[in-house]
């Protein structure tokens, strides 16, 4: 179930041609239902989707309680013919996936099936659309999934900083009120009241159903109506919605709001138009011109001058006025020069700046984005169906096509002055916890309790975090594995091992441990990789007990059966053919065993395929008991829980865990690499990868920021590569660096992706940016964006409980102790120029290194060395 933000149509047919119209039959029954059909014989696969024009903003006396939502939750729920649970059955039985979405105007819903069960599908959508119960029992089960989603938005600052926008940009129009709605007005809803508003209009005559994919026009017709012919019409509500004043009647608003992150965010608003307006071409040309991609106005003003870390510009065009946003996410210190930036760039578009080539390449850009998301048969009925219901044409995206070809550079510029005027504009400004806000709108307050490191009886390091800001609770468990455990004969057993996990107990198999977690509203996952294996879980509170019953069991009664071990060397020889089909991972897997000839660290985590299907259900076992080691497991558990409660339930649960005979590694020591290997190797593809490898560092190795800061100066948007290589040589596609420690020494890697032509001048343009941050110092300025950038990189990536929860755990692991992230940032500041110069001349060693080059089969490129 989906709350949607934007309603975005689009081209219903994947060609670039806008003269190449699809055949869409628009056929309008007696009862007034509308269907739309086209035939899309390309896979076997049939899609419906079914729209009712009533979303969070035509609620009527229920505006606030978010009803239109809940009763999206509730129509699968069961109908007069099929019980609770049967709708969701047979739709799996029929290879088929179901989804609902609701957004301000609109609510919808999607079945995607085989084509062999399109017509049972299709009975199965009609009854549920215009038959469904509202048992109460289940109705009071899915208030409370709403509600836990509507605290759980408290942890996505995106998406409150959305909320707060519209709450301010509005001032008559209902979209100023959330889509999920107000808690204290949610939870006084009844099933009777859903029951209600569903018959209030859910009719024929108010609803779109299109249907695409493998079927016969004249089939569906017949089906559809044969299906609905007894459902008459109904009374359609008559929704009148206030019109939102342009320019704001309210003037610029400037709002500010501390929430659950680790830098600020701003969200600039501008009231823009609806989607029938004929401004829209120009605004969503001007929104992709200054923040659609790398490149933009924004991205080049704000984020390559280290301003800001991130900057997107988008123009929300629901059915009534919508907002052209612009976000950005960085440094307190950088708030007002950001905005500043922000300001000059707006005056320069408003003044025609803009040029005919940046016209064209924007064009192109939405006309890619448009043909390449209607590829698959859901996304055409989606398109079909919305287009319709918001603007009475199902083929509205072909004129929207022609539209943007339509705009000039003049349409570029009046829009630009007409709407982004910023003393009109609402700015929401999203502030970490520990910095005062000027304007605090139900600010949460976060629990100071530090983390604790407890251990159990058998000796498990049990890492407790509140935060209570939400209500939910993430648990990581992370243990020694991965290919350090590994042979060549056994590569890929520590991967299948922790898939393994979630495939059967002594008491539950595969879809009972899937259940289970479904009832907890919770998800399970595992992991595996170079240095260690890990299984998480994350469940509301009040589940928490259930939770740690359940991992308990994964962790201790594991089975192994061997129709599911089959079924996960299936999936994974699969994935190693994708992987082939993938340059980077392909060259990657080849420099690792060039770069160590004897240490795992040469095998892939995913496997080969002779390892693979030579792994059976006996060596599983015994690498999941020899994981299973309580000295060496950390549990992290970060959220709203009682320290006290959870201790005991892990003492109770898992204190009793056996410890294996032995647990060592098969790590060989790796001779040391004491010349440069230059290797060359075809492939099938057109382009050439450039690879670099030197051998890293250890995880626990002091060195560590400093080599995290020369990869930050050398890589990403405003690394040096980037700027060197691909903008101004425009000599490769990609190109960046990055580090990979582990347990014992490591890896670093330099790459690019280029045209076979320019392989010779691409690699001495690596080994010059090497040379050079070998040789002179890096200036003081571009150190400290490097080290912003970093910074900002790193903080972003602990914004989640999840995420807090696999750090703590793995830095326990692997002895950088649990706290290991809160020291880090103040690592990162202390370095110096010469510190990052010292662990290069260490490390990045021309005469130590092996460079791997692709060579495409088709063309003979001209030696590197």
């Amino acid at each position: 179930m989906t709350i949607q933000k934007a309603d975005r149509v689009s081209s219903p047919a994947a060609s670039p041609s806008v003269d190449t119209v699809p055949v869409v039959t628009r056929h309008r029954f007696p009862n007034g239902l509308t269907l739309l059909i086209q035939e899309d014989h390309s896979h076997p696969l049939v899609a419906f989707q079914a729209a009712v024009p009533t979303g969070s903003a035509t609620e009527g006396r229920f505006l606030g309680t978010g009803i239109s939502h809940v009763v999206e939750h509730m129509l699968f729920k069961g109908t007069q013919r099929r019980g609770v649970g049967e709708v969701e059955k047979e739709a799996r039985a029929y290879g088929g996936t179901s989804q609902g979405f609701t957004n301000y105007d609109t609510t919808a819903y999607q079945l995607v099936v085989n084509r062999e069960h399109w017509s049972s599908a299709a009975d199965l959508l009609i009854d549920a659309l215009f038959n469904s119960t509202f048992d109460p029992g289940e109705f009071a089960k899915e208030r409370e999934v709403v509600l836990r989603e509507l605290k759980m938005r408290d942890d996505d600052p995106s998406q409150l900083s959305w909320e707060i926008l519209f709450a301010n940009a509005y001032r008559v129009h209902p979209y100023q009120i959330p889509i999920i709605g107000y808690e204290p007005l949610l939870t006084q809803l009844t099933a009777d009241d859903a029951k209600a508003y569903y018959r209030s209009w859910y009719f024929p005559n108010t609803m779109v159903l299109a249907v695409v994919g493998d079927v016969d026009t004249e089939a569906v017709i017949k089906t559809i109506g044969e299906l609905t012919k007894a459902i008459p019409p109904g009374r359609v509500p008559l929704e009148t919605l206030p019109e939102e004043p342009f320019p704001s009647m309210a003037g610029r608003q400037i709002v500010e709001q501390s929430a659950a992150l680790t830098m600020p965010m701003i969200e600039v608003g501008f009231l823009s138009v609806s989607i029938r307006d004929p401004d829209l071409f120009a605004l969503d040309l001007l929104a992709w011109i200054l923040g659609g991609d790398r490149g933009s106005r924004l991205d080049r003003a704000l984020k390559e001058t280290g301003l800001v870390h991130s900057v997107t510009a988008f123009n929300y065009t629901p059915r009534d006025r919508g907002v052209l946003t612009i976000a950005l996410r960085l440094d307190s210190e950088k708030r007002e020069l950001a905005m500043d930036a922000l300001r000059k760039e707006l005056r320069l578009v408003q003044s025609g700046s803009i040029t005919e080539t940046e016209l064209q390449a924007a064009r192109k850009a939405v006309l890619r984005g448009y043909w390449s998301g209607k590829q698959q048969v859901a996304d055409i009925a989606g398109d079909l169906c919305g287009n319709e219901i918001l603007t009475g044409d199902p083929l509205f995206s072909r004129r929207y096509l022609q539209g943007l070809r339509q705009v000039t550079r003049e349409d570029i510029k009046r829009v630009a002055q007409k709407y982004l005027q910023i003393d009109q504009a609402t700015v929401v400004t999203m502030l970490p916890e520990h910095e005062p806000a000027e304007i605090k709108q139900s600010a949460i307050k976060p629990q100071t309790i530090p983390v604790q490191k407890k251990i159990l009886r058998n000796g498990i390091r049990v890492i407790l975090k509140p935060d209570r800001r939400i209500g939910l609770v993430n648990l990581q468990v992370s243990m020694p594995g991965g290919v350090l455990w590994e042979t060549d004969s056994s590569s890929g057993l520590s991967a299948l091992t922790a898939h393994m996990f979630l495939r059967g107990t002594r008491s539950k198999n595969a879809d009972q441990i899937t259940d289970a977690m479904k009832r907890m509203g919770g998800q399970v996952g595992t992991a595996s990789g170079r240095n260690g294996i890990g299984l998480s879980m994350e469940v509301i509170g009040a589940e928490l007990p259930g939770a740690v019953a359940l991992l308990a069991e994964l962790l201790q009664q594991s089975v192994f059966p061997a129709a599911e071990l089959e079924k996960e060397k299936s999936l994974a020889l699969a994935h190693l053919k994708e992987q082939e089909e993938d340059p980077f991972p392909w060259g990657i897997r080849r420099l690792m065993r060039l770069l160590f000839t004897k240490h795992p660290y040469r095998l892939d985590p995913a496997g080969s395929e002779e390892s693979i299907k030579l792994i059976s259900r006996e060596a599983c076992e015994q690498f999941y008991k020899r994981a299973t080691d309580p000295r060496s497991m950390v549990i992290a558990v970060v959220g709203d829980f009682d320290p006290n409660q959870v201790l005991a339930l892990l003492e109770q649960s898992m204190g009793r865990m056996e410890k294996p005979a032995e647990n060592s590694s098969f790590a060989e020591p790796e001779p040391e690499l004491i010349r440069r290997l230059a290797v060359e190797e075809k492939t099938p593809r057109h382009e050439q990868l450039i690879l670099i490898g030197f051998r890293g560092l250890r995880l626990v190795d002091s060195r560590i920021p400093a080599l995290d800061l020369a990869e930050a100066v050398l890589s990403g948007g405003a690394g040096r590569l980037f700027d060197e290589v691909r903008e101004k040589q425009g000599l490769a596609y990609t190109v960046g660096a990055f580090g990979v420690p582990g347990l014992d020494p490591g890896s670093f890697v330099i790459y690019a992706m280029a045209d076979p032509g320019n392989r010779a001048r691409v690699e001495q343009s690596l080994w010059n940016e090497i040379g050079r941050l070998r040789e002179e110092l890096v200036p003081e300025k571009e150190l400290e964006e490097a080290k912003q950038g970093l910074l900002g990189a790193h903080r972003v990536a602990r914004q989640t409980q999840s995420a807090v929860a696999g750090q703590l755990a793995s830095n326990e692991l692997y002895g950088l102790g649990f706290d290991y992230d809160e020291r880090y940032e103040a690592m990162i500041q202390s370095l110096t120029a010469a510190d990052v110069q010292r662990v290069t001349r260490e490390l990045l060693d021309p005469g130590r290194c092996v460079v791997l080059t692709s060579l495409p089969s088709d063309a003979n490129a001209p030696s590197g060395e």
